[in-house]
């Protein structure tokens, strides 16, 4: 019978902690050059550097922008003009240097170079783009996509 009394407290606390951690930064802006914008939870935001970045933002850059954001793992992403880019998922455990990222470059260019993560794990470190998913083997790449979903 105390069990019940229990159970909506418990629910509760596990949706909490579920939302906390969502909302954890995983990187944070680096450089930024001309016009750049964050979307997050359907707002857009300002963006300037030190402004964290967390999984499911979507970074836009202007004509004249350019963006370089690096994450928990010192994984470096570097975005040329008129990119969008998406951070579909990163974790990363400082201790162990266990984790998986996902990235998404829905247009434009995206310059990486690779940090403990993909050193440590390179399995689980992937980039999409609107028609391909690619492994990473090495430490410094480009992607590049023309046009929306090209």
């Amino acid at each position: 019978m105390r069990f019940c009394h229990l159970l909506p407290f418990l629910l509760l606390l596990c949706a909490s902690a579920a939302g906390a951690e969502a909302g954890l930064p995983v990187g944070k802006v680096k450089r930024l050059e001309g016009s750049v914008n964050l979307e997050r939870a359907g707002l857009t935001l300002p963006v300037q550097v030190g402004r964290p970045v967390q999984v499911g933002d979507r970074v836009r850059t202007g004509v004249d922008g350019a963006v370089g954001i690096t994450l928990a793992d010192d994984t470096l992403l570097t975005a040329g003009p008129n990119s969008t880019l998406l951070i579909n998922d990163f974790r990363f455990d400082p201790t162990t240097r266990a984790g998986n990222m996902l990235t998404t470059l829905l247009q434009g260019t995206l310059s990486v170079v690779t940090g403990l993560l993909a050193r440590q794990s390179p399995e689980n470190v992937g980039f999409r783009t609107p028609n391909v998913v690619l492994g990473i083997r090495g430490t410094e790449f480009i992607i590049e996509v023309r046009g929306e979903g090209e």
